[in-house]
């Protein structure tokens, strides 16, 4: 017969796993980093990176997608930022970016994290608001095998 926990020993847990959450998440895009792949660039001049790009199931694919702005600039979210980095799914089966970005991850150009965010849905996500990188992102993401 196993010991109940302890309320305080539940907390305990929680707070680590709280703590330690965002740790991770970090971790995971510092290690997606290792292979990110310049696909192109914006009209503007904007760098657009790809990196862990998922293998296409029922026309869906996940990426991480980094955008390094030529300018610092002002996107919905705040700024001005010179970094964004978001996971993105990509229904390559329509042609099409779906609205859903998981966590975007913009710095200032000492590397600071400035925003970092955890989203359902952004109807803007590389739309002109944001840099208009969208589609050279799902055009690379789609083409990959």
């Amino acid at each position: 017969m196993s010991s109940p926990v302890s309320p305080i020993k539940k907390g305990l847990i929680i707070f680590g796993a709280v703590v330690l959450a965002p740790v991770l998440l970090v971790g995971l895009a510092v290690f997606a980093a290792g292979d990110w792949r310049t696909i192109g660039a914006t009209a503007t001049g904007d760098q657009v990176l790809v990196s862990s790009v998922t293998p296409q199931k029922n026309g869906l694919r996940t990426a991480w997608v980094r955008v390094e702005y030529k300018e610092p600039t002002h996107l919905p979210q705040g700024g001005p930022f010179v970094e964004l980095r978001a996971r993105v799914r990509f229904n390559c089966a329509s042609g099409t970016a779906i609205a859903n970005s998981e966590w975007f991850y913009s710095r200032d150009r000492g590397g600071k994290l400035v925003v970092s965010k955890k989203t359902r849905h952004d109807l803007q996500f590389g739309a002109p608001a944001e840099g208009d990188f969208g589609e050279l992102a799902r055009e690379f993401v789609c083409k990959q095998k």
